[in-house]
């Protein structure tokens, strides 16, 4: 078991922290719902994910866990190069546990709208808008979850080649810059309809790594120029 610091719970904490401490960017922060009481107790929470995932998966989720509803933070550059992002990253159990209204659009082929249906929405983008979200399926118990990102603007719904566990680190790493999904798919980001994304990861990326040197960026700057 990770010891205190090194609990995603306290490393997701300090991301949000070291961006509200710094002075490039400008930050707007939805707290915790205090209303919404949810299990600290490791026991507590490893039995309710057990009775979704099975023990591998679960042990991935767990150490991703964290006590509050959700992580939440929007942000955008102060000076040049502009940049800006939004991570709201929800609690597992919430997902697993509550009835959300299904995910839905039209404009996506019938398949892909049973697959957006079937989402749990594991990240999203409230307080800009975007209509983008990341959600989680559970196809059977026994195996890895699936991570898909929608999209809506670009009509897009596409799999990530992460894991539950990778999507959340990398969310704290880039602190929810915006786009930063498609680093993690099979697209071309130098075709004309990502060429504001694309920017936006860039600019991001350089600016991170100036700001938060106790990341390692080079891997996610490595993946957006095999896609450019």
């Amino acid at each position: 078991m990770p010891s205190s610091e090194d609990r995603f719970s306290v490393r997701s904490s300090r991301a949000v922290k070291e961006l509200i401490d710094s002075p490039g960017f400008n930050v707007e922060v939805r707290p915790p719902d205090p209303s919404i009481t949810l299990p600290a107790d490791h026991l507590e929470v490893r039995t309710t994910l057990l009775k979704y995932v099975a023990p591998s998966v679960a042990e991935d989720l767990q150490e991703h866990y964290f006590p509050v509803d959700e992580i939440h933070a929007s942000w955008d550059s102060t000076g040049q190069p502009r940049a800006s992002g939004e991570l709201c990253l929800t609690n597992i159990l919430i997902c697993l546990t509550r009835w959300q209204a299904p995910l839905g659009d039209s404009t996506l082929a019938r398949s892909d709208q049973e697959v957006l249906a079937s989402l749990k929405v594991v990240d999203q983008e409230p307080f800009s808008g975007t209509g983008r979200v990341t959600g989680i399926r559970i196809t059977s118990r026994d195996t890895e979850p699936e991570i898909w990102y929608h999209d809506t603007p670009r009509s897009r719904l596409t799999r990530m080649e992460l894991s539950y566990g990778a999507y959340a680190e990398t969310a704290l790493a880039t602190k929810g810059a915006f786009g930063w999904q498609y680093l993690f798919t099979d697209v071309n980001l130098s075709s004309p309809e990502f060429h504001a994304a694309s920017r936006n990861l860039g600019e991001s990326l350089a600016l991170f790594s100036e700001a938060f040197p106790q990341y390692d960026y080079v891997p996610l700057v490595n993946r957006l120029e095999a896609r450019l």
